[in-house]
């Protein structure tokens, strides 16, 4: 059993930011293209969180691993989403809990399975991966405090991606494209690496969990998002290379399952992540 529940002031060491219910922490620098960042969500009861609330989650086709502190360790892993998923909003009275933001393409390094396999689902660790969730189980319930847990996650994803062999030329696309946030041509790209298109499609599908033009427009719009409240709707339009206004619309209500009307207008229902993008 969790010798105790932990506490997020357990974490004295840097951090990126933190708000009212969130604590952000960079992975050490050996795993900066692999983890976004680690998040310690903690309870608040000045948070006005009314019974029955819920957040809406933006695909951000990433993946993450999600600790909850129970009697039994939990682990679940998050595949890359590709579908706004409905959460319970209970920041206000939830146990600390503890989540691995992957980059796109991390869960790969880390896991060794393929994307496809995971998109859009929610599995225990334990059921793709027993001995490393048992490893991590272990060693967990002998710690008093998130210092002790960052340091040891930190140790154990590093162990872990030298595990898998990569295509380090497809990665480099990844993140290229991910830097740009712009739709790219796969037979632009199979080109430049001297590979076909279906190889290309291949890699891409293994890495991140989809082709790259399905894979670049759910990049683009994650971008775009942390722009809506400061730029207007025609300005992002042309920033982000969409032919006008429609096209705009299209491609974020195709993601959000919204408008980017709707969505400004009710920015609490949603939760984006703040420091993956």
């Amino acid at each position: 059993m969790i010798k105790t529940k932990f506490d997020v002031e357990s974490y004295t060491k840097e951090y990126i930011n933190k708000t009212n219910s969130h604590l952000y922490i960079k992975p050490i620098k050996e795993l900066e293209k692999i983890v976004a960042h680690y998040t310690i969500t903690f309870p608040n009861e000045d948070n006005d969180i009314k019974e029955g609330s819920v957040l809406n989650l933006v695909p951000d086709v990433s993946g993450c691993f999600v600790f909850k502190f129970f009697d039994q360790l939990s682990i679940k892993v998050w595949g890359p989403t590709t579908e706004v998923v409905t959460v319970k909003n209970d920041l206000n009275i939830a146990d600390c809990r503890f989540f691995v933001e992957f980059l796109p393409g991390g869960l790969y390094r880390i896991l060794g399975i393929g994307l496809n396999e995971l998109l859009n689902k929610k599995i225990d660790l334990e059921d793709i991966q027993l001995s490393l969730y048992e490893e991590i189980n272990n060693e967990i319930m002998k710690m008093n405090s998130f210092d002790e847990i960052v340091d040891f996650i930190n140790q154990i994803l590093l162990r872990e991606v030298q595990k898998y062999k990569v295509n380090i030329n497809i990665y480099k696309w990844i993140e290229d494209i991910d830097r740009q946030h712009k739709i790219m041509n796969p037979c632009d790209i199979a080109t430049a690496l001297g590979i076909s298109e279906r190889q290309l499609h291949r890699y891409f599908n293994r890495y991140v969990g989809m082709g790259v033009k399905k894979y670049s427009k759910y990049v683009n719009v994650n971008h775009l998002i942390k722009e809506l409240i400061e730029k207007d709707l025609l300005d992002l339009t042309f920033d982000y290379h969409y032919f006008d206004q429609s096209h705009f619309n299209h491609t974020f209500k195709e993601v959000c399952q919204t408008t980017p009307t709707h969505y400004i207008e009710n920015l609490s229902d949603f939760y984006n992540e703040l420091y993956k993008f």
